[in-house]
């Protein structure tokens, strides 16, 4: 299923030779909370990232889960849904810059260590790991696009993916 296509920049033409990046994001329920990843701005975003070469999507999904949790043991099902943005490429190469996530439905009887391994700009968002409803996640979304304090380009994706999948 299509969730979204977001065209970040304007004017962009999409025709043209594009960077592309694949990445996953991971959907984790305990009963009705959702394992999601807290800002410091308030926020919400799934766990995931970009696939690197020699992975597959279920390996990524995994290791980001690791990374970003401190979460072992994910089972990847079934795909749920992807979405596509376009950017300005920061390659002088190519003009677009384009990715394409997917969303798999996960499960784990483990628990969240919180220990994590962040990439720097993660580091600095102050992500954490939370369990939350899917209202309270929304609801703290739409707060922060509001204020427009602190929001970075996947919270749109993300707040649609909450939006698509679960409304």
């Amino acid at each position: 299923m299509h969730l979204a296509t977001f065209v970040h920049d304007q004017p962009l033409d999409l025709a043209c030779l594009a960077i592309e990046r694949v990445a996953v994001r991971g959907v984790l329920f305990r009963g009705d909370e959702l394992l999601l990843l807290g800002s410091r701005h308030g926020d919400y975003k799934f766990p995931g990232g970009g696939v690197e070469p020699g992975e597959t999507l279920q390996t990524a999904l995994q290791r980001e889960f690791l990374e970003e949790c401190g979460l072992r043991e994910v089972a990847v099902g079934e795909r749920l849904g992807d979405t596509v943005e376009y950017a300005r490429s920061a390659d002088p190469a190519y003009e677009v810059f384009k990715m394409t996530s997917h969303y798999f439905a996960c499960t784990s009887r483990a628990t969240p260590t919180g220990v994590q391994q962040l990439e720097t700009y993660e580091a600095n968002l102050e992500l954490e790991p939370r369990w939350v409803t899917v209202e309270q996640a929304l609801e703290a979304n739409r707060a922060v696009l509001a204020s427009g304090v602190g929001v970075m380009r996947w919270l749109t994706r993300e707040t649609k993916a909450l939006e698509m999948l679960f409304s």
